[in-house]
């Protein structure tokens, strides 16, 4: 049965983003500066966090048995955008192109999709048309209950804020890393290493700094504020009294967190971590010690509802000196956007 135009766009949907490097867990595998292209028949979907998956059977084309294994986002566009999980099947040929990755035979980050009709999908921003004049271009956007939009009225900070974009800071392409910190990076591997490949909720500063499209959300609790993230539907626990840590605190993934605040910006510091790695968009495979001190500075706009997101880290083990991220995350206020469930499958 042929595929509808629908199906392919729900498929498309999990691809696109606006958002610079959106992922779940690292593309840097994937070679940005090569493109490879194929054509073969949709042989399996995986519509499941964190990665929608399609399995590409070219047999028919290139006679080799093996299969493509093509990688988008995860499925909260889709959910977001109200297409129903179902409508991609399988059976539908098509031609395809993306970034190959460096370690893995017949793996891609896709970037353009050929559709039976001669449709054209790009599935980024930078993506230029190679096959055909009739091109879609998709941005998923939310359906949002008017209702909802209505009725939301927040005060201040405490809102929902969805990524609108990230700026890698310049030293992520040549970190001063200690020796062991530069071993350590040396021997990463983004297809063994990564904790959330077996679906390990992320620990800081992963939970922000690598959490893709997935918004957050600031409310706050008795005396102190919680940070909830929809990615993986982790809350962090603020502590605005600045308190120190307990002694004989022992260190977990989120860590130890107070806040305070100057003026409209909130600025939190956050010791006794024990996640694996230092991660931001640009900066791979960064071990990270448990000495490590992390401070948030979350810049509210109250004119243009804005959101800006700095972190400097300190972690003598690994870093040779403090380092600051300004303006790394753009937010920007979706009245109404409330949180859907992440569900993350493991071995996909």
């Amino acid at each position: 049965m042929k595929t509808s135009l629908v199906q392919i766009i729900a498929f498309i949907l999990a691809s696109v983003t606006g958002f610079s490097a959106l992922a779940h867990h690292s593309t840097a595998e994937y070679d940005n500066n090569t493109i490879t292209e194929a054509e073969g028949t949709v042989v399996d979907v995986s519509w499941f966090n964190p990665h929608v998956r399609l399995t590409i059977s070219t047999e028919a084309f290139d006679g080799e048995t093996m299969l493509w294994e093509l990688e988008g986002m995860g499925v909260m566009r889709l959910d977001r955008a109200g297409i129903p999980r179902d409508l991609v099947s399988v059976g539908t040929t098509v031609r395809f192109a993306g970034n190959p990755s460096t370690r893995r035979d017949r793996h891609m980050y896709v970037t353009n999709v050929l559709m039976p009709d001669r449709q054209e999908i790009l599935l980024r921003t930078t993506s230029e048309p190679r096959w055909s004049d009739e091109l879609i271009s998709i941005r998923g956007g939310s359906v949002i209950d008017p209702a909802l939009v209505a009725a939301d009225q927040p005060e201040g900070i405490f809102r929902v804020w969805v990524p609108a974009g990230n700026q890698a800071p310049v030293w992520a392409e040549n970190p001063p890393l200690t020796m062991a910190a530069l071993t350590a990076r040396d021997a990463y591997d983004p297809t063994r290493d990564d904790p959330l490949l077996d679906c390990t909720p992320p620990g800081m500063p992963r939970l922000i700094s690598r959490a893709g499209g997935h918004p957050l959300r600031f409310i706050m609790r008795n005396e102190d504020i919680i940070l909830q993230n929809e990615y993986f539907g982790v809350e962090r626990l603020v502590r605005m009294d600045e308190s120190s840590a307990p002694t004989g605190l022992e260190p977990t993934p989120l860590g130890y967190s107070t806040g305070r605040w100057e003026n409209d910006d909130l600025v939190v510091t956050t010791t006794h971590i024990d996640w694996p790695y230092f991660q931001l968009y640009g900066l791979e495979g960064i071990p990270q010690s448990k000495a490590v001190k992390l401070v948030e500075r979350f810049r509210f706009d109250e004119a243009s509802n804005t959101l800006s997101y700095d972190i400097t880290v300190t972690d003598p083990a690994t870093f040779t000196q403090t380092l600051i991220a300004e303006d790394y995350i753009q937010f920007r206020w979706e009245p109404g956007l409330d949180f859907l469930p992440y569900e993350c499958v493991m071995g996909r």
